[in-house]
C-alpha cells in the first residue's frame, strides 16, 4: 500500500513551528511542508506565487492538505480549483496554536474527517467535524461505499438517500453483488434485504450492482458499483488510447455493465509500456496488471489459440489468459472479442 501523501502549508513563523511538530508526529505519512522563503529551512519547499495559484499547483498531488492559517484564506485559495467530492483531496485547517483541526473539505471520500481525528489524537488537539452523519453517529452512503470498495453511480442519488438516513428513515440495503459486509456496522435504520418484495416498507434503497439498467422503483435509490470487473486487453502496437477506451465502453454497454466497476486492465509484459493501454487504465482509474509469460503459458491451452499472436508475442493468446489470471481465475462474462486490432475479454473477480 502506498504511503499517504500530505502537504502542510503555512504562511507564518508560528505556523512553521506547528508544521514541524506535526510532520514529526506524522512520520508514518509522506509529509512535505510549504511556506514563504523567509520561514523556510532545508526540509521545506518555498511558496513562490500567490496562495491561490500555489494551491492550484499542489491540489492534485496530495491526498491530504493541512493548512495552518485562517479558514477564510484557505476557502478563497482552494475554491477555484475544486472539481468534485469524488476527486478533491481532504483539506484540513489548523490554528497556529494547534488547538483545533478542522475537516474543511472532502470529509468522507477525501479522508479529511479521519485525518482530522488522527491529527487531534497525535497533537492533543480538538477535531472539528461537521458532516451530518458523523455528528449524528450514523453512516453516509459515500462512507458505506468506501467501506465495501464500491463506487457511487450517481452522487445526487447518494445525497438523497443519505438525507433519508440522517432523518432516521428506514433504508433497505440490497446486496446483489455479495459485497463483504462482515466488517461494516450498519446504522439501525439500514436493513439488509434479499429481494424487493416488501420495498414499500422502506423510504429508500441502496443497491450494490454492476448492472446499468434503470430500476423502476417507487422510492429513492442509489447504486453502489463494486470494482470487480477485470478486462484482458491485447492490441496492435501504438493503438490510440481513445480507441481502446471506446472499445471498452461499447463492450460494457452491450453487456449492461457499469464502467465504474472496472478494477483492472490485464495484459502481457510485451505491452507493459503500451501508451494506449496506460491511457485507458488511467481513464477508468483502474490498475494495469502485467501477467508474466509463464503464467499465460500455464493457462493458454484453455482458450482459442492464434498463430498470428504467437508469431508476434511468443504466446498463443493474450486477452483471455491475462483476464483469467488477473481476476483470480474468475468468471468469464465475455470471451475474447476482436475489435479492429484490439482484443478484449471481460472477467468477474469474485474473490
Amino acid at each position: 500500500m502506498k504511503t499517504e501523501k500530505w502537504a502542510i502549508v503555512t504562511l507564518s513563523q508560528d505556523g512553521m513551528v506547528l508544521a514541524n511538530r506535526l510532520a514529526k508526529h506524522l512520520d508514518d505519512r509522506e509529509c512535505q511542508i510549504y511556506t514563504k522563503e523567509k520561514y523556510a529551512n532545508e526540509t521545506t519547499k518555498i511558496i513562490t506565487t500567490d496562495i491561490t495559484t500555489f494551491m492550484g499547483s499542489i491540489i492534485g498531488e496530495y491526498q491530504i492538505i493541512c493548512c495552518i492559517m485562517a479558514t477564510g484564506i484557505v476557502v478563497r485559495s482552494i475554491a477555484p480549483h475544486l472539481e468534485h467530492k469524488s476527486s478533491d483531496p481532504g483539506i484540513l485547517v489548523m490554528d497556529t496554536n494547534g488547538k483545533f483541526v478542522i475537516s474543511l473539505l472532502s470529509g468522507h471520500l477525501g479522508g479529511a474527517n479521519d485525518a482530522a481525528r488522527l491529527v487531534a489524537k497525535r497533537l492533543g488537539a480538538q477535531a472539528v467535524i461537521t458532516t451530518g452523519t458523523d455528528v449524528k453517529g450514523t453512516m453516509a452512503v459515500d462512507v458505506l461505499a468506501q467501506k465495501i470498495n464500491c463506487t457511487i453511480d450517481n452522487f445526487t442519488d447518494a445525497k438523497d438517500v443519505t438525507a433519508l438516513i440522517l432523518n432516521n428513515d428506514p433504508i433497505a440495503l440490497y446486496n446483489l453483488e455479495n459485497c463483504d459486509l462482515d466488517a461494516v456496522i450498519l446504522p439501525k435504520n439500514i436493513e439488509t434485504v434479499t429481494d424487493l418484495t416488501e420495498i414499500n416498507k422502506y423510504a429508500g434503497i441502496i443497491m450494490t450492482t454492476l448492472d446499468t439498467k434503470k430500476e423502476d422503483l417507487p422510492i429513492p435509490s442509489v447504486k453502489l458499483v463494486p470494482r470487480k470487473l477485470v478486462l484482458g486487453v491485447g492490441c496492435r502496437r501504438d493503438t490510440p488510447g481513445e480507441r481502446i477506451i471506446q472499445a471498452i465502453q461499447e463492450t460494457l454497454t452491450a453487456l449492461n455493465l457499469n464502467e465504474k466497476g472496472i478494477k483492472s486492465l490485464a495484459t502481457i509484459g510485451l505491452k507493459a509500456d503500451e501508451p494506449g493501454i496506460i491511457e485507458a487504465a488511467a481513464f477508468f482509474k483502474a490498475k494495469k496488471i502485467i501477467i508474466p509469460n509463464e503464467m499465460v503459458q500455464m493457462v493458454q491451452s484453455r482458450f482459442e489459440a492464434s498463430d498470428f499472436v504467437f508469431k508476434t508475442t511468443g504466446l498463443y493468446a493474450v486477452s483471455e489468459p491475462c483476464g483469467f489470471v488477473a481476476s483470480g481465475f474468475g468468471k468469464c462474462l465475455l470471451q475474447k472479442q476482436k475489435l479492429g486490432g484490439i482484443t478484449l475479454s471481460v472477467w468477474l473477480d469474485e474473490n
